[in-house]
């Protein structure tokens, strides 16, 4: 406030004792503010606490009035302190105006002060953002619309704007006015039907009108309406619409008409209600949006009323408290609180009558795009107007819709809730509504269908644990999603469950005197060497005991995770679990400090001590229990791995020389402690599997040129290779050989350590072959059953060596080589030894013919023997094939030679001639026959790939070219047989595990004039896998695995009885079931494709069979043979075209090959990786079943509208029952809730 010096009246004569002047206040006049409207809400002025126009003139009038007051009772008196220090704060103000600023000019019009009012022309930021969005809302095609649709729409201006367009017209005739809105309203649904003035001027006799516009709709037999239509000419539309209502609102709030003239406001809610409650989506949608939009803006109306009252209180209380109150302040502060009450009556009776007679029918109607705008109307609602809403009577309708149906419906209420807990004000109203409706929020968190309301839940939860108001069961039931398998989950979960860990962390460390603690256990950035106890290790050790926990506990929601079988090197649970929590857990960054963690002998740490002791207090917190430690490794392999990726990727924007620098330093500072650490962490915990297999994937991330110092690097890295190599030769779990196989083939691609590498595997290998050969020396090594157990056992041991190691590099010339000689023990009786690895390898095999008098314990090693001796062959005919092709293209003759190819189709036929009998003589699903099966068709179908094989120079000469094409020969027909049998059995044992109706080969066979007792036994076969499924969690085993014993099925199921039981077995052995199927069908598929198979016409025609009901992923994977038929069809017509010349020589080309005509080959590359490309165009015949779901989806739209009458019926049945009193809890509709 800004003092003037100045006398009222020019004459020194006239100044008032006080000192005060009082100068008239400045009147906003309208006219100097052009382009506003006084009675729109949006365009007045607006004040820091968001006081209304007509408040701000009361305030100004209190002021003046408490001037006048003032003067009368000290004109006589001299100045008192009050009046003193407001001379010593104009003397402030007037020394700040002094300085240089951008403000208004300050100007007295007369003898009294005015506070100073803000510019109408400045622009605010939301005034910003309105004009934006005014340039995006004329829309030109609406521009032939008349009347108020055409304010709002077609002429591109704001809807505050056309909202005081319509409130003028109010003002001059409102009866014709309220018209206009209603008969808006129905061309905002769509309805071509208007209403006269006589219908507004009765509003009995809405319901009657609005059942005779709903007739004439119903003839009008409108498909679409605005809301819902995707035309780009309605884009924005509700925004617009609910805009516009909202003005409406705040205009009749801001000219008083709301609350002297409610009869305007009165008739809107009648019409609107009543479209609301209609039969028709599209009249219920619209009226829906409107009524919210307009219950939005009285709840802003009534939130600016209640600060405004909290100003007039606060004014009051003030004025009180002077020792000389001013009476008419006082008086007149009162009169506006009383005004101020009375209009917020007036508000909250609407608010209660909207909610009653819209909300509460509409938040379950059966329309999914109406119950979740009233879902987030409520949720504004709550938090603009918390007097109201914030209160169990209007919060347990949040509760209820928690058990929607539609996702995006509880999408939208969490989301809502999360608004709501988001403020911590609102936590001891929303106690009891927690408390009621808790176990539905940890249910959706743990279980919901979809993963975004899963995701949105957690956070919602995680809000309800910083708040204390879950219970320890549902934290850990949300912990142990960290284990859970979608990474989206798992992302959601990590900062609940570094904050559980936080919490743990607190409390151990509660008891310590802090200042003890501190001194005794340093921080982990205060110490150089990461083997000294820091305080990091207390929250590894909480982090090692709550993994722990989760993983033990038997109710675990994701306890599938352990149990299937997993790649041997891919990523553990805890390491997936570890990557979640990496960027909320700062010291996993630290790995090195977990690293000495692990390293530090906690077996040293006294179990019994002095509890006064700190340092002892402070070692039981950190020492490891039983398992930890292997959990902590993983985690250690996910760290090292995050932090590795963080290093490149924190600098992705911006990459300076000095930050490629700074990234260079931090990798090898990285590559240099692993090369220290790894040795110490493999020995210390190599002897157990699990922990060896970790330590071993952490070997893989090492990059072996970022060791600077190559002396010591090739030194320490050379120790790693015999760690490595220890571990190797001293485990058989397939695990850790995996993990050291990758760990050499991680060796060998850098030059720095490939000849180390092919030197310490080379080493391996030469000691395999001769451990093998001293065992199995003058043994009767073909004849199963007649090795003893521990003999056996070492066998398959290395075996299994042998055959990791063929996948590190090129084992065909150590296979080929023979074996070293030994003392020789020959006996009468006694077998001969072989010469060759591969000879021997040969008699191994024969052991995989299986016999009755082999016990279960003898048979189980011997068939993993031959399951080892088949992943061995494989590897080794693939490196044979990849020779030819490096030599063909290099034109090698020593290894084109025709002695070499005859040698190596010899080989593959004896392969072939063992394997037969070991697939003949076992049932359909025998896991080794099955692998056998995959064996030979890869096998076949590699060698296809010989037919694009070609010199990069040249051309191979005709001898070498006719050699290479005799390799290229077709799987014989009993073994395609076989294959068929096996496929069917697998199919069948998918079917029934999922419930599915599959057909059989039957039907062709009955075509075909089979046997009458063949076809009855088919049949039999069908009406099994037709047999209704059972969903008993107590159903007998026997039903389950048994019905197949005879055809070998139950051989594939390796589920414990009580894992049947269960519903997450019985998902296992699904999934299972159809990764079976659907690798056994790649592998057809690529023999078929490269011409393998002699009568690929049968075979495809069986594949295809149950297309479509085997499951979208076997779907596209057949799909491939339909593409294929469109390819040969393409060829033959561009043959027919291309001419005489061209198809004699395709004919001549096919000739020398030996090729199957129109048959399509496959590439050597495609052989490497089996798996067919998962983006592959799907199949016609599936667009095709897409596009008549989508018609009859269509079809059932356009009868919706027939079907909206009896859905309104229902609705006003439940009108009446809404009048009740619900019951505490589930409402008395939620069994239908979405029958409205």
């Amino acid at each position: 406030m800004e003092l003037d010096t100045s006398t009222p009246n020019g004459k020194p004569e006239s100044r008032r004792k006080s000192g005060r002047v009082v100068r008239q206040p400045a009147v906003f006049s309208q006219e100097h503010h052009i382009g506003s409207v006084v009675t729109n809400g949006a365009s007045k002025r607006k004040r820091g606490n968001n006081v209304s126009t007509e408040h701000v003139e009361e305030e100004e009038q209190d002021v003046s009035s408490e001037h006048d007051s003032d003067d009368e009772e000290e004109e006589e008196d001299d100045p008192d302190e009050e009046e003193l220090k407001e001379q010593r704060r104009a003397k402030r103000a007037k020394a700040a105006s002094a300085k240089p600023a951008s403000k208004r000019a300050k100007t007295t019009t007369g003898p009294s002060t005015t506070l100073a009012i803000r510019s109408a022309n400045v622009r605010t930021k939301p005034a910003a953002k309105t004009a934006k969005t005014q340039r995006a809302r004329a829309r030109p095609s609406q521009a032939q619309h008349q009347g108020l649709y055409a304010e709002v729409f077609g002429r591109g201006q704001s809807p505050e704007d056309a909202a005081s367009v319509w409130f003028e017209s109010v003002q001059k005739d409102s009866v014709a006015a309220l018209r206009d809105l209603v008969n808006f309203v129905l061309q905002c649904i769509g309805c071509d039907s208007k209403v006269e003035t006589q219908d507004i001027e009765d509003l009995d006799s809405v319901p009657n009108k609005l059942g005779d516009v709903l007739q004439e709709y119903e003839q009008q037999k409108a498909t679409d309406y605005p809301l819902a239509s995707k035309q780009k000419q309605y884009a924005g539309f509700q925004d617009v619409l609910e805009e516009f209502f909202a003005a409406i609102i705040k205009s009749l709030h801001a000219s008083s008409a709301f609350y002297d003239q409610p009869e305007i406001y009165d008739n809107i809610h009648v019409w609107v209600a009543t479209m609301s409650g209609a039969n028709y989506k599209s009249f219920r949608h619209t009226a829906t949006i409107i009524s919210l939009a307009m219950t939005t803006a009285l709840c802003e109306v009534a939130k600016e009323i209640q600060d405004t009252m909290a100003t007039l209180k606060n004014q009051l209380d003030a004025e009180k408290k002077k020792k000389n109150a001013n009476k008419g302040r006082i008086k007149t502060i009162e009169e506006s609180q009383k005004a101020a009450e009375t209009k917020l009556a007036a508000i909250d009776a609407q608010l209660r009558d909207v909610f009653d007679t819209v909300y509460v029918h509409r938040y379950r109607d059966v329309e999914e795009r109406i119950r979740a705008p009233c879902v987030a109307a409520l949720g504004d609602w709550i938090v603009l107007y918390r007097k109201m809403f914030l209160e169990g009577q209007y919060l347990r309708y949040l509760g209820w819709v928690l058990n929607d149906t539609s996702a995006p419906t509880r999408l939208e209420d969490i989301k809502q809730l999360n608004r709501l807990f988001a403020n911590k004000h609102n936590i001891a109203a929303l106690r009891a509504f927690t408390d009621r409706f808790r176990s539905r929020l940890v249910e959706m968190g743990a279980r919901d269908a979809h993963i975004n309301v899963r995701a949105e839940a957690i956070e919602l939860l995680d809000r309800l644990r910083d708040a204390e108001l879950l219970e320890p069961d549902d934290i850990d039931t949300i912990g142990r999603l960290i284990f859970d398998s979608e990474p989206a989950i798992r992302k959601a979960v990590a900062k609940f469950f570094v904050s559980n860990l936080e919490d743990l962390y607190a409390a151990t460390i509660e008891d310590f005197d802090q200042a003890q603690y501190k001194a005794a256990v340093p921080d982990s950035g205060d110490v150089e060497d990461f083997k000294v106890p820091n305080r990091s290790w207390i929250k590894f050790k909480c982090l090692g005991s709550v993994l722990a926990g989760h993983d033990n506990d038997e109710e675990s929601l994701d306890d599938s995770g352990q149990s299937l079988p997993l790649n041997p090197v891919s990523d553990s649970r805890y390491t997936l679990a570890t990557q979640s929590i990496f960027p909320y857990m700062p010291e996993l960054r630290h790995w090195e400090d977990l690293a000495g963690y692990l390293l530090y002998d906690h077996s040293s740490i006294p179990s019994s001590g002095d509890d006064d002791d700190i340092e002892y207090r402070v070692q039981q917190a950190y020492k490891l229990s039983t398992g930890e430690d292997t959990i902590l490794l993983d985690v250690l392999h996910a760290a090292v791995k995050c932090y590795l990726q963080s290093i490149v990727e924190s600098s992705t924007n911006r990459r300076t020389n000095a930050t490629k620098d700074q990234i260079r330093e931090k990798q090898e500072t990285a590559a240099q402690n692993l090369t220290v650490i790894l040795p110490q962490l493999l020995n210390k915990f190599g002897s157990t599997p699990q922990a060896a297999s970790s330590i071993l994937r952490i070997e893989q991330l090492l990059d072996i040129g970022l060791i600077s110092d190559l002396q010591s690097g090739e030194a320490t890295y050379s120790a790693n290779l015999d760690a490595i190599s220890k571990q190797f030769t001293s485990h058989s779990d397939k695990q850790v050989l995996a993990a050291a196989s990758a760990a050499f083939r991680n060796a060998r691609s850098y030059e720095q350590s490939k000849e180390a590498a092919d030197a310490k595997v080379q080493e391996i290998w030469t000691e395999s072959v001769t451990a093998l050969a001293n065992l199995l020396r003058d043994k009767a090594v073909g004849n199963r059953g007649t090795f003893d157990k521990q003999l056996l056992t070492e066998v398959v041991d290395i075996v299994i060596r042998l055959a990791e190691l063929a996948g590190v590099h090129d084992c065909s010339h150590i296979v080929e080589g023979r074996l070293p000689s030994g003392p020789s023990r020959k006996e009468k009786g006694k077998a001969t030894t072989p010469h060759t690895l591969l000879s021997l390898l040969f008699r191994l095999l024969q052991r995989g013919k299986p016999d009755e008098d082999t016990t279960a314990t003898f048979a189980e090693l011997e068939d993993q023997l031959c399951t080892s001796l088949l992943e061995l062959f494989s590897l080794y005919f693939r490196w044979k094939v990849f020779g030819l092709k490096q030599a063909v293209a290099a034109k090698d003759e020593a290894q084109l030679s025709t002695t070499s190819l005859r040698e190596l189709a010899v080989t593959r036929a004896n392969f072939v001639d063992h394997i037969a009998p070991i697939i003949q003589m076992r049932a359909p699903l025998d896991p080794v026959r099955y692998h056998a099966i995959l064996n030979v068709l890869e096998l076949f179908a590699l060698f296809t790939t010989i037919r694009h094989m070609a010199p990069d120079k040249g051309e191979l000469g005709e001898e070498v070219e006719s050699a290479l094409q005799t390799l290229i020969t077709q799987i014989p027909d009993e073994i395609v047989r076989e294959i068929l049998l096996t496929f069917e059995k697998t199919e069948k044992s998918f079917a029934r595990k999922t419930h599915r109706k599959v057909e059989t080969s039957s039907s062709k066979e009955k075509k075909g004039g089979r046997a009458k007792k063949t076809a009855e036994a088919e049949e039999q076969t069908q009406e099994e896998i037709e047999r209704p499924p059972e969903d008993s969690d107590d159903e007998d085993e026997a039903r389950e695995s048994g019905t197949e014993d005879d055809d070998g099925s139950a051989a594939d199921e390796d589920i414990t009885e009580e894992g049947v039981k269960s519903k997450n077995a019985k998902k296992q052995a699904a999934l299972l079931a159809e990764q079976s199927l659907c690798e056994l069908t790649s592998k057809i598929i690529f023999a078929v494709l490269g011409g393998a198979i002699k009568d690929d016409g049968d075979v495809k025609h069986r594949l295809l069979l149950n297309r479509g009901k085997l499951g979208k992923n076997y779907s596209v994977l057949v799909g491939y043979l339909e593409s294929d038929k469109k390819k040969n069809k393409k060829a033959s017509s561009a043959a027919k075209k291309g001419g005489g010349k061209k198809a004699d020589a395709q004919k001549g080309k096919g000739k020398t090959t030996g090729d199957k005509e129109g048959s399509v080959v496959l590439e050597d590359d495609d052989i490497d990786d089996p798996d067919l490309d998962p983006d592959a165009p799907d199949e016609p015949e599936v667009d095709e079943e897409e596009a008549q779901r989508q018609r009859e989806l269509q079809e059932e739209e356009e009868e919706e509208d027939d079907d909206e009458a009896a859905n309104g019926d229902q609705d006003r049945n439940a009108e009446a029952d809404e009048e009740q009193e619900q019951p505490e809890g589930v409402p008395g509709e939620e069994d239908d809730i979405m029958g409205d």
